[in-house]
């Protein structure tokens, strides 16, 4: 893999099955190549179609990105996610017209992986979120902290208000890496890379300790970033570096799930 490969909605592959699913939903693959370190699928449903995450050896994270599904008992509306570990399976049926759902997992089982064997339900009401997180007017909510005694899936949302393309000093304030492999999914707005604008639907996967940087486009931007494990530092490229996971605690709290 690149160490950072940018898909757009328009070029997701149509696959017959997606891996670690069945049922009669329509997926399209994003990312899920021998040399993808982290696995993506988008699952489209009409009312009644069913999505079924099988068990299996790595635990699966799935965001409903637009309309609504039924899982476990409960209504879970765009901006809701859920967890489902290794050993354990799900049924997602769709309640709207047009809903769409993201897979996202491990290409393969964690060195050492947790206990598994849950499933953990988050609606959209019960994510945590900060409205000021003391960086220019950007929000952001906690989904999955990796603190779970039985999966290491990590899962935030940010909000950015819009900007117009900035000076190049001021960009390179904001190039830094992570410690592990990650993917960005833009749910609504713009990410700005470079001189490129990518709109809604469009995933960047980022290997490990890669410099990157990105801005919002004028109307804004929101996504969701999935890491497989535990995060570990933010490092800039200036040399600082703080904790990713001590960052987030500080500033929102962790989400009270459900279970199936």
């Amino acid at each position: 893999m690149p160490k950072i490969s940018v898909m757009t909605l328009d070029k997701a592959r149509p696959v017959a099955g997606a891996e670690g699913c069945s049922g009669n939903a329509r997926a399209s693959a994003y990312y899920d190549g021998a040399a993808d370190p982290l696995h993506m699928f988008l699952h489209e449903l009409g009312p009644g179609d069913v999505l079924r995450l099988e068990p299996g050896e790595v635990d699966r994270l799935a965001y409903v990105w637009q309309g609504a599904v039924a899982a476990g008992g409960c209504r879970l509306d765009a901006g809701s996610s859920l967890i489902v570990e290794h050993g354990r399976s799900l049924d997602l049926s769709g309640l709207a017209d047009a809903s769409r759902v993201l897979t996202f997992a491990a290409a393969h089982p964690l060195a050492e992986p947790r206990a598994g064997g849950h499933v953990h339900l988050l609606p959209a009401e019960r994510v945590s979120r900060n409205g000021d997180l003391g960086a220019s007017g950007v929000s952001g909510g906690m989904h999955f902290a990796s603190d779970c005694p039985t999966c290491e899936i990590w899962l935030h949302e940010n909000h950015f208000p819009g900007s117009e393309p900035m000076p190049p000093e001021e960009q390179a304030k904001g190039v830094h890496s992570h410690s592990e492999d990650e993917i960005i999914f833009v749910t609504a707005g713009r990410i700005r890379l470079g001189t490129r604008l990518y709109g809604p639907g469009t995933a960047l996967a980022i290997a490990a300790d890669t410099l990157y940087s990105f801005t919002p486009g004028p109307e804004g931007l929101s996504f969701v970033n999935f890491r497989a494990g535990t995060p570990g530092d933010i490092r800039f490229a200036n040399g600082t570096a703080i904790s990713e996971t001590g960052y987030w605690k500080e500033r929102v709290k962790r989400p009270e799930y459900l279970t199936a």
